[in-house]
């Protein structure tokens, strides 16, 4: 499971390529659990306007009807399944290289407070799973004025 904690790009890495690739080199993982393990895990982007926090999922080749969206105790879970085109005749062709993964993938995410579960919406276009997670009224903030007197 994911906590979602807000990034903020680093000034170094948007102004200069190469010390950006030497940052992620030595902060971010090269494998995760889930390269090592074999399973397939479709990439996220998490990110929030004023309104709302926003989650697109990368699902290429899976159809809307394999795609499994739940929230319980304030955790949404994304889960579904990519099956692989098999046939009983014997392989037409021999692999010299494959990057694409099959099977069931599963990924969930701690959702703050400030989310209102019962208006979540989610859409399925080209690939791409769009989920909208509003948050609450009172999670928006509030612009006081000051009054002269």
């Amino acid at each position: 499971m994911s906590t979602l904690i807000r990034r903020t790009p680093s000034p170094i890495s948007t102004d200069d390529p190469f010390t950006g690739l030497v940052r992620r080199m030595f902060n971010e993982p090269i494998f995760t659990p889930a390269m090592m393990s074999g399973t397939w895990v479709p990439a996220v982007e998490v990110s929030e306007t004023n309104e709302a926090m926003l989650l697109t999922a990368e699902l290429p080749g899976i159809e809307e009807k394999a795609i499994k969206i739940s929230i319980d105790n304030n955790v949404l879970t994304i889960a579904g399944e990519k099956e692989e085109e098999r046939s009983d005749a014997p392989p037409a062709k021999n692999y010299y290289l494959t990057e694409r993964f099959y099977g069931a993938f599963q990924r969930s995410f701690a959702l703050p407070r400030t989310v209102d579960t019962e208006r979540v919406e989610a859409e399925f276009e080209k690939g791409i799973l769009k989920i909208t997670l509003p948050k609450l009224p009172q999670a928006k903030g509030k612009v006081i004025e000051v009054q002269a007197k």
